[in-house]
């Protein structure tokens, strides 16, 4: 036991379930094995009746069990995403917010849809900085369009709504297209 009251094979057991948290994405066997593998040599290195100081100094040898996750999702390549379900019903509401929001309460509207794309696991992270940036690149290019005038403001008010419908059109694609998503027969 320890000064603050911490056993060393506590600390163990709370570092495999961060462990076990931050793999969660990994495929099944390879996870199970990683998970053996760490259990088996902090069984060894922090043997029962270890003190705090000899747990802790394993456990940081190791490192963090989100850094031990991200090294084996790079042996393991790009990691799938969820399944189509309820996820898929969830990123189709984001991205129609995220269009509509913006007419209906022009600010709020917006920040709630780009929370709900953020929110999102299947979309990339480039998709996710599109959706965001693309109403306050229209908000821009209207008001430059609205300074100059003149017949450029129709213009550029219907190019900016076909771009807004473009951005959305290629969210749900590339949602419906994500890796680890079943296609419909």
């Amino acid at each position: 036991m320890t000064d603050d009251g911490v056993p060393a094979a506590e600390l163990v057991e709370r570092y495999l379930l961060r462990l076990r948290a931050a793999t969660a994405d990994l495929p099944a066997d390879q996870r199970e094995e990683l998970l053996a593998d760490l259990a088996a040599h902090l069984a060894e290195a922090v043997p029962p009746g270890s003190d705090e100081l000899t747990a802790r100094r394993v456990l940081d040898g190791l490192g963090a069990p989100e850094l031990v996750a991200a090294a084996a999702r790079k042996e393991t390549g790009p990691v799938a995403r969820p399944d189509a379900g309820p996820v898929e019903v969830y990123d189709v509401i984001a991205v129609l917010v995220l269009l509509l929001g913006g007419f209906a309460m022009p600010v709020l509207g917006w920040i709630v849809g780009v929370v709900l794309l953020w929110g999102s696991p299947r979309f990339s992270d480039q998709d996710k900085w599109l959706g965001t940036l693309a109403w306050p690149a229209v908000i821009a290019v209207g008001i430059v369009a609205f300074v100059a005038g003149g017949p450029l403001i129709l213009m550029v008010g219907v190019l900016g709504l076909a771009a807004l419908i473009w951005v959305c059109w290629h969210l749900l694609t590339a949602g419906r297209n994500a890796p680890g998503t079943p296609s419909v027969a």
